[in-house]
């Protein structure tokens, strides 16, 4: 039997919200991952391969940058 992997694809832009459930995994180490430091209200995520600066409260996609 083998086992079937699915893999989503999520399209990320700026603008729209990034959906709450993708909100958790904070990046802290952002220089480390050559990311500029994020504004005040906002924060860097990872998101797949994907880094995300959101703004903290709304959500709101911010800048996006891909993993290296």
């Amino acid at each position: 039997m083998t086992k079937k992997v699915i893999v989503r694809k999520d399209r990320w832009a700026r603008g729209h919200a990034l959906p709450r459930q993708y909100r958790h995994s904070y990046v802290r180490d952002y220089h480390r991952h050559h990311l500029r430091a994020p504004g005040p209200g906002q924060r860097w995520v990872r998101v797949d391969n994907q880094f995300i600066l959101i703004n903290s409260i709304s959500g709101v996609i911010a800048a996006l940058a891909a993993a290296r």
